[in-house]
């Protein structure tokens, strides 16, 4: 089966440990300063993440912020507007109606303008017709029958005047 030498079994412990001793300094060295290297990467990678995850967290709260403002500033925009129109409206709706007041006052003073004028002529009609009865009355002196019908037909002129 096996057997062991003692020859061949330190020659083997000797060259392992030439061995170790060759792969410590030529190997293990460069091997720890690689991993060592690797790990302040990733490390600095992991913080680069977090401040990145920070700023975008801070962005994303600053984003938020502006849009509630303006939503705010829209909605006050909205009603200042809403507050001008009716300021608009109610002073467009007070114009148009002394507008509409001083049109029907003016119309109400020509009618009476026009009343008083018709009357007057009416009446300047009326003494026409009278004074041309009584002289067509004087002219005649007729029978009192004679008389009625000249009033009358003087007051059916006034009629058709």
């Amino acid at each position: 089966m096996l057997e062991v030498h003692g020859g061949l079994l330190a020659w083997t412990v000797v060259t392992f440990l030439i061995l170790l001793v060759i792969l410590k300094k030529v190997a293990w060295g460069p091997i720890l300063s690689v991993l060592e290297s690797r790990e302040a990467e990733i490390r600095d990678a992991l913080n680069s993440a977090a401040i990145a995850r920070e700023d975008a967290e801070k962005a994303s709260r600053d984003y938020e912020k502006l849009v509630k403002k303006a939503r705010t500033d829209a909605q006050q925009i909205v009603a200042d507007g809403k507050a001008a129109g009716e300021r608009v409206k109610n002073d467009i709706e007070t114009a148009a109606s002394g507008k509409a007041d001083e049109i029907i006052e003016k119309a109400k003073a020509q009618i009476d303008v026009e009343r008083e004028k018709a009357i007057q002529e009416i009446k300047s009609s009326v003494v026409d017709l009278s004074m041309e009865a009584a002289a067509r009355v004087i002219e005649k002196n007729l029978e009192s029958e004679d008389n009625r019908k000249l009033v009358n037909q003087a007051l059916e002129g006034i009629g058709q005047a």
